[in-house]
């Protein structure tokens, strides 16, 4: 597929041959690729993507499942501070069910102090992009962001209402795989239940390995082990699966 050139709209071609990619795809990672590409066909310089917690979920925030090309401090301020609970475009954007340019988001009357600081923290790192809600099963809902660097590609309606209804395609596969059961004769150890939980709290393996009392390479075995039960290649979807399939610990 050809990418696309500012001013051009998005073939039917494009959007039907991702779509059927993602439904193809088996594993999170390989659809991770499909994502990155399409969002490349489009001319983006970044992409990320948040997987929301389902309604009645224990889990207290939701995990960024992919984060490219977005300056390395505005995305550790976002997640260090816990963003995506507070970031109020965002919850415009989900409420509104319609994909928006960042600039063309409304901002609520009221924000608090950590909110409008955020918001002029980022404003001053990116520049413009689009806003995308996502909806699956349960309420589990997805929040995306695509980024184009200086310059707003002269996207029309049809583009806008494409890229959420392949945006749309893509989060349900991603709740699909996720919330795919263990064969019956799986199970997360308590050890590896306990870790993860910890990881999906944003600790590096070295404070798990000081909270546990126990050796950095003994928290890597036990991933490891977990990684394999849960058929996933890294911490990020290890801990969204395991959530999703009530696997973790939430404190």
């Amino acid at each position: 597929m050809r990418a696309i050139k500012t001013g051009q709209i998005i073939s039917d071609e494009i959007a039907v041959a991702f779509q059927e990619d993602v439904r193809e795809c088996e594993r999170v990672a390989r659809l991770n690729v499909v994502c990155l590409r399409f969002a490349s066909l489009l001319g983006a310089k970044a992409l990320a993507y948040h997987h929301l917690p389902a309604i009645g979920s224990s889990d207290p925030i939701g995990l960024n499942v992919i984060c490219v090309g977005f300056p390395a401090e505005l995305v550790s301020h976002f997640e260090d501070n816990r963003m995506i609970r507070i970031e109020p475009t965002i919850h415009e954007v989900l409420s509104g069910g319609q994909a928006k340019w960042w600039d063309d988001t409304p901002r609520p009357t009221k924000l608090s102090k950590a909110e409008r600081d955020y918001l002029e923290f980022a404003a001053s790192k990116v520049g413009v992009g689009i806003h995308v809600p996502a909806y699956g099963p349960n309420g589990r809902e997805g929040y995306i962001s695509i980024g184009f660097g200086k310059y707003r590609p002269d996207f029309d309606n049809k583009a806008m209402i494409t890229i959420q209804l392949c945006c749309q395609v893509a989060h349900q596969r991603y709740c699909q795989l996720l919330y795919k059961p263990l064969p019956q004769n799986v199970r997360l150890s308590p050890r590896e239940r306990e870790i993860l939980s910890w990881v999906a709290e944003g600790k590096s393996n070295g404070v798990i390995a000081e909270i546990l009392h126990i050796t950095e390479s003994s928290v890597i075995t036990y991933l490891e082990r977990a990684f394999r039960k849960l058929d996933v290649g890294n911490r990020v979807t290890a801990t969204l699966r395991a959530s999703t399939l009530g696997e973790l610990r939430h404190r």
